[in-house]
């Protein structure tokens, strides 16, 4: 199984709205598992994820870790592991020039989130803009950095409806004047006109009437709690063909395992440590012992990370 990495980003605490959906958190190697399911029939589908860790919970510590403490703990102990940062610093002739990968290196740090804390997160990427590009460009790009955590933090006032599509545009425009009065508009044209110009066609595709053909940009349909599975699979099979939804299938059915394993894990952790006879070092010993011969390689990381264990 691939180790659970969000490749593709978003954001997290504000709605995103883009090909006519609630863009919301949600895993990313499931994102890259829809993605290759669908590629192989020619279709470059993937799911757009917000960047909020939906699994782990804020990891509490007596006091924030150094830049290479959170560096051993995502790189080397927790999800980052065998990973490396995407996007870029976006400087160009020795001055930070407006790009969307920038966004995407923000994002793929913001992974660690759930992990780390957000402030542990900060401090590495300053110190990594730092180590790339010097004390002035990196404290601009930090300067950046806390504008667009405003944006992803920000609380709207517009509520979004996917079955109410008058609730669309408000959210919309008001997400859009935020970002622009918080980035500037040469800032949050780079970060956000993919995502504004393919909400704007979907939107006026609905609203002529005829059906938009499936974009490499829109979310793949995705089997959630009240949702029809036939009906799910059925849009499958007319956006990508029965092969890909066959596969998207066999997706699903990977990671409603992994979830129902993880599950169990996270009982075993707590059957264990409500034990008083053992002590600390003996139920994480205990711990470890069922987590080597119940996961394998990265697994066994990703698990360790989710779970919080040594």
């Amino acid at each position: 199984m691939q180790m659970i990495y969000k490749a593709a980003f978003g954001l997290s605490a504000a709605l995103m709205v883009a090909a006519g959906a609630a863009w919301y958190a949600q895993q990313g190697a499931r994102t890259q598992a829809s993605a290759a399911a669908t590629s192989a029939s020619g279709s470059n589908a993937w799911v757009t994820a917000a960047s909020a860790a939906s699994e782990a919970s804020a990891l509490a510590s007596a006091r924030q870790r150094t830049p290479e403490e959170t560096r051993t703990r995502l790189f080397k102990e927790g999800s980052l592991a065998g990973t490396e940062p995407s996007g870029e610093w976006c400087v160009l002739d020795q001055a930070l020039k407006p790009c969307e990968g920038l966004r995407t290196r923000f994002e793929y740090y913001i992974l660690g989130l759930g992990e780390v804390s957000i402030g542990e997160i900060r401090a590495l990427i300053e110190d990594e803009a730092r180590r790339a590009h010097g004390d002035k460009l990196g404290a601009e790009i930090m300067a950046l950095f806390d504008k667009y955590w405003q944006v992803r933090t920000h609380e709207y006032r517009n509520t979004f409806v996917q079955t109410d599509r008058s609730t669309w545009l408000p959210v919309f425009e008001e997400q859009k004047a935020v970002r622009r009065q918080l980035l500037g508009e040469p800032w949050a044209q780079a970060f956000f006109a993919d995502d504004e110009a393919s909400f704007k066609t979907y939107y006026a595709q609905l609203d002529s009437g005829s059906a938009p053909p499936a974009k490499s940009g829109e979310p793949v349909p995705q089997m959630e709690p009240g949702k029809d599975p036939a009906a799910v699979r059925a849009e499958r099979v007319a956006r990508y063909g029965e092969d890909a939804a066959a596969r998207l299938d066999a997706v699903d059915k990977q990671w409603d395992e992994w979830d129902r394993r993880l599950a169990t894990a996270r009982g075993e952790w707590e059957r264990i440590q409500a034990q008083a006879n053992l002590s600390d070092l003996q139920k994480q010993d205990e711990m470890d012992r069922y987590v080597k011969a119940q996961f394998q390689g990265k697994e066994q990381v990703r698990v360790r990370a989710l779970l919080k264990l040594r």
